[in-house]
């Protein structure tokens, strides 16, 4: 069984590269383009992590993680805010709201993996871990 991982960001670039770095580990995916797009999406089935933006309009990351957090059939799922934003107001604002790891954009592709298949293990119902790519510890900030 393979793990599925649920991308939330406006920039449809931005979700094609996270794609192509999970979708080449062996993640299944989902995309959604904002915070109440991805509700609609959780509501149609479950995944093991969400990988999402901070700024996106209808719906941040930061209210779509609150949102997560209170619904307690959705609240045990990690979620990884992979942003722009690399101040440390702004990752503060995530970890108060309950993401499980903060990163920040550009990520090279070692190290997202690593910190996907880090939350994903976190669950427990772990399964064998997909390969991935190099590592390169100058992209990533933990939460």
């Amino acid at each position: 069984m393979e793990h599925s991982v649920l991308i939330v960001d406006d920039c449809l670039t931005t979700r094609r590269l996270v794609s192509m770095y999970l979708k080449s580990a062996g993640y299944s995916l989902v995309q959604a383009e904002n915070g109440f797009d991805a509700l609609e999406k959780l509501a149609q089935g479950a995944v093991d992590l969400i990988v999402t933006d901070m700024n996106m309009p209808r719906m941040d990351g930061v209210a779509l993680t609150r949102a997560l957090k209170q619904d307690p059939t959705l609240e045990a799922i990690p979620v990884l805010m992979l942003t722009t934003e690399n101040a440390e107001s702004e990752r503060a604002k995530g970890v108060a709201a309950g993401v499980s790891a903060y990163l920040t954009k550009p990520v090279a592709q070692g190290r997202l993996l690593e910190e996907v298949r880090r939350l994903i293990d976190l669950q427990p119902a772990v399964l064998s871990e997909p390969s991935g790519g190099e590592d390169d510890p100058t992209s990533m900030e933990t939460a």
